[in-house]
């Protein structure tokens, strides 16, 4: 499956764009209990509740991807391995066009995904020894989320230049070559 990109993500129908957000969203809260285990007392660990939670949280991610696909006959937002700079931020460019279409249906805050997106640039930003991306102090509806994205996404582009655009191009899909007419 390929990675959903910007340009496909900002032609979404509005009710499909805010489906697809719970979705992301959902995967994302699940990701995210996966990335942080924590135990009793807050200590890092697999208590049975621990389990129990991320368990729930991956079913909750399953049924809804589950409904989302059979509704709209397509794949949700896939993603490559979200390690690098450049693919962090074709990632965030794609989910924020998902944000902007739901805006008018899905008014909550994705607070799962915006921690996502933080959570995998404050990895890259500790291995590459430079400062996280700036943190967006509302929390406020998809608006704030929407700029969450957009402050990842500069720190993203101020890591990687002009690459981050070669990137981009590479995930846009392109067209089929014309066949050629046999010659009799």
């Amino acid at each position: 499956m390929s990675q959903m990109s910007e340009n496909v993500a900002e032609k979404l129908d509005p009710v499909q764009a805010a489906e697809l957000v719970r979705v992301i969203d959902l995967q994302a809260r699940w990701e995210n209990m996966r990335s942080n285990p924590t135990g009793a007392g807050g200590n890092a660990g697999f208590s049975t509740p621990d389990l129990q939670g991320r368990q729930k949280a991956y079913e909750a991610f399953r049924v809804k991807l589950a409904a989302y696909t059979a509704r709209y006959r397509a794949a949700h937002v896939p993603e490559v391995t979200l390690n690098t700079p450049e693919r962090v931020g074709i990632w965030c460019r794609a989910v924020r066009a998902v944000f902007r279409r739901a805006s008018q249906e899905f008014t909550e805050y994705p607070g799962h995904t915006v921690m996502k997106a933080h959570r995998l640039a404050d990895r890259i930003a500790s291995r590459l020894a430079n400062e996280p991306a700036a943190r967006e102090a509302s929390v406020e509806g998809i608006a704030a989320a929407i700029r969450s994205m957009d402050a990842i996404i500069a720190w993203c582009d101020r890591l990687t230049g002009p690459t981050v655009l070669r990137a981009i191009a590479r995930t846009e899909p392109q067209a089929a070559p014309e066949p050629r007419a046999e010659a009799a």
